[in-house]
């Protein structure tokens, strides 16, 4: 009778073992989203699906909405640091800053950023791998061109964004190269953009929004204010679309989140993220709402041609809420 108990004893600790071994082999990921919106959400989902399908061992997610604060972002990643998670995974280029700033031994894998090599040539020990998804900005201007030859008015709406602040203030020269003189209006807030309709020159004839956290958490509202004036809201993501913009030149947030996966499972597996090569934006496409071109009075055809001769693909989306 003793043997048996002790038998069951060692069942009873072999099984305690166990589980101890699989908690240790489970491996927490801290996602830092800077405000939540729908390409936020792609990203996000295809990150998590990807690694939690790629790596073998079982991983806990943390995602961490900043909802566009600065000081709530610095305290999500100071607790991620504190608490030792093995990957910090920051989308966009804000967080990305501050979190190398921040951490200097948890690896990083930098999601929808435009930090370079030559960025992470200049940390040492360097400690994070990167996913761009940027659009250049004469690359984006050209195609507006394109799309209408005749545009000589551009409205740009943008956040004080470090990143997107650079890009505005280069825009009207880059803009000049193709005619197109642009107008740039800074929004601070979410609530400024509710007054922005009357601040739209009347010699304006579209409207650009960049991936601009900020801006494009409240592309509805613009979307209002583009059909009242009968311009074209033009994007540069496939969330903003969903929700407002008539046609964007982007990319599958969702392929972000994907290509981000694949150098996250090669960072828990052991491999120095910095070893790990810059993946560079993935392939573009066109993305168009037809109802919003059409509240815009807006045609379909100049965006299907432009598309055409760039070999851009094209993807019909709906409203989210239709």
């Amino acid at each position: 009778m003793k043997f048996l108990k002790k038998m069951g004893l060692i069942a009873v600790l072999a099984a305690a073992c166990a589980g101890c071994q699989s908690s240790s082999n489970e491996k927490k990921v801290g996602i830092i989203v800077p405000i939540e919106h729908k390409a936020m959400n792609e990203i996000v989902s295809g990150f998590t699906q990807t690694l939690s399908k790629d790596y073998p061992n079982p991983i806990k997610f943390k995602v961490a909405n900043a909802q566009g604060d600065i000081n709530l972002q610095r305290a999500i990643i100071q607790q991620m640091k504190d608490e030792h998670y093995d990957l910090i995974v920051p989308i966009g280029m804000s967080p990305t800053q501050m979190a190398v700033a921040m951490i200097r031994q948890q690896p990083i894998v930098s999601l929808a950023s435009i930090y370079s090599q030559q960025d992470r040539e200049q940390h040492k020990p360097c400690h994070i791998a990167v996913v761009h998804d940027g659009i250049p900005m004469r690359l984006l201007l050209q195609f507006i061109h394109q799309v209408y030859p005749k545009l000589t008015q551009l409205v740009l709406i943008h956040s004080p964004s470090d990143k997107i602040y650079l890009e505005a203030m280069t825009a009207p020269a880059i803009g000049k190269e193709s005619g197109i003189n642009i107008k740039t209006l800074m929004v601070s807030t979410l609530n400024e953009l509710y007054s922005l309709s009357n601040r739209i020159p009347d010699n304006a004839q579209a409207i650009l929004v960049l991936k601009d956290n900020l801006i494009v958490s409240g592309i509805s509202t613009l979307a209002m204010a583009a059909a009242k004036h009968q311009l074209p809201l033009i994007s540069s993501d496939q969330g903003s679309v969903e929700n407002g913009a008539g046609f964007a030149l982007g990319v599958f947030e969702r392929d972000v989140g994907v290509e981000g996966a694949k150098l996250a499972a090669a960072v828990l597996s052991g491999k120095p993220a910095c070893n790990l090569p810059i993946v560079e934006t993935p392939h573009l496409s066109v993305f168009i709402n037809k109802s919003m071109l059409a509240k815009e009075h807006q045609s379909l055809n100049p965006i299907e041609a432009a598309a055409k001769a760039n070999h851009y693909a094209v993807e019909f989306v709906g409203l989210k809420h239709e």
